[in-house]
């Protein structure tokens, strides 16, 4: 509903007026409220406090949440449905998704109408903080409307999109996007690098005042060649469809705002143990508003690292300094050194090789790598040999590195391409 919807913008933006310690209490409130429902109205939750010997009075701050053990996508998915949900739920009156299933299954959401609002509310937050207004012209370029597994609430004449195919080819997205000159251009980084090195090629003038990426993780390289292509900043933000808005870039460029009054954010060692800022640890989720299918202390199964820095742009929510991806996005290396998706920079992967359209890094075990590619018709026999050097120097001397040209490298259902796929179990503590 659109006057909630514009009610949670306006009570979000006031937020960001609060003080660190104002915004984190109202944190801890949600919190404290979202906790309590669960147990009383969710039977998966009511389990899993009785089991844990817990009562909602024993969390009341972030750090008590410490004491509920963490819930992950496999546990939800074996789960009947019914266990997850809060009683007296009208499914009626929520939105029915699910997500991509780039690992292997899908999982079933329901979120209610509330929630999706104030998950529209973030989003438009982040839109209105990156200098976003209604009046300006914005084109998406993702996976076409008919064919998401849900519809995020889409106010007509509240912002004017454009809605271009992730699916249609380069040169059809390039004629629509120079005719309509967006001033704002967003789409995941594995889309938009193509339309940047074709406006390059073909010297095609679109000039967006800002660039936004997100749902994939956004390598250095990658950043590099759409400012340069675009001449302008771009920002990246950062969620999970399980949850929404997690957390955003500003133009500061000194990490990502946690959405702090919408979620809360830990950062854990494979022991479950807190890590300190600085130090890398697996994410764990517990949403503070979609009280229809709760999720709390849910492992998203990304990576990222917390930071005790304040941003210069002075807003008070916390900062999280980058996320370093999926938890199956992480290679191991001859030794057991663990190599975050990162390291593969295009830049620095790629070298001189201007025709290389995508490519995709497999682990399939510790001493082989193979590297698909979609572009050239050929590949050169010295690239090869230098490429196939820059690998081993980081994972190891031993390792076999195979390259193979493929037509079109696959994407999930959401339109998202992932570039590091590890095959290789992680050992966090080596």
């Amino acid at each position: 509903m659109l006057v909630r919807a514009l009610f949670d913008f306006v009570r979000l933006k006031r937020n960001l007026s609060l003080s660190r310690s104002e915004i984190l209490e109202l944190q801890r409130k949600k919190l404290v409220g979202l906790v309590r429902h669960a147990y009383e109205n969710v039977p998966f939750y009511h389990r899993k406090f009785d089991e844990a010997g817990l009562k909602p009075c024993d969390i009341w701050s972030l750090d008590d949440l410490a004491q509920v053990p963490v819930v992950t996508k496999a546990e939800i998915q074996s789960c009947p449905i019914s266990d997850m949900l809060a009683r007296g739920v009208d499914l009626s009156d929520c939105q029915a998704m699910k997500t991509s299933g780039s690992t292997g299954r899908r999982l079933h959401l329901y979120i209610d109408r509330g929630a999706a609002d104030y998950r529209f509310a973030l989003m438009a937050r982040t839109y209105w903080e990156d200098g976003l207004r209604p009046w300006n012209r914005m084109a998406i370029v993702h996976v076409p409307l008919s064919l998401r597994s849900y519809t995020m609430p889409r106010y007509r004449g509240v912002v004017r999109r454009l809605h271009l195919s992730v699916l249609d080819s380069v040169d059809k997205q390039l004629e629509i996007l120079e005719e309509y000159r967006p001033d704002f251009l967003e789409s995941y980084p594995s889309s938009l690098v193509p339309i940047a090195r074709a406006c390059v090629e073909r010297r095609v003038n679109i000039r967006p005042r800002l660039v936004l990426t997100g749902s994939e993780l956004l390598l250095p390289g990658d950043a590099e060649t759409i400012r340069s292509a675009f001449q302008c900043d771009s920002v990246d933000d950062y969620g999970c469809l399980e949850l929404g808005p997690l957390a955003w870039e500003c133009r500061e460029h000194a990490g990502y705002h946690m959405n702090v009054d919408g979620v809360a954010m830990e950062f854990l060692d494979e022991d479950g143990v807190p890590v300190a800022p600085g130090e890398r640890g697996m994410i764990a989720c517990t949403g503070l508003v979609s009280y229809s299918m709760p999720f709390i202390r849910y492992m998203i199964d990304d990576s990222g690292v917390p930071s005790s820095e304040e941003c210069a742009c002075g807003r008070p929510l916390p900062l999280m300094k980058m996320v370093e991806g999926r938890k199956d996005d992480f290679l191991t290396a001859m030794d057991g050194r663990i190599v975050p998706p990162l390291a593969f920079g295009t830049p620095w992967f790629l070298g001189d090789i201007v025709t290389l359209k995508e490519y995709r890094v497999i682990q399939l075990s510790r001493d082989r790598v193979v590297v698909e590619i979609a572009g050239p018709q050929s590949l050169d026999k010295e690239w090869i040999l230098e490429s196939g050097k820059r690998v081993r120097s980081v994972m190891g001397e031993g390792v076999e590195v195979d390259f193979e040209l493929v037509n079109q490298l696959e994407r999930d259902a959401g339109g998202k391409l992932r570039k590091i796929i590890s095959h290789v179990p992680v050992i966090w503590n080596n």
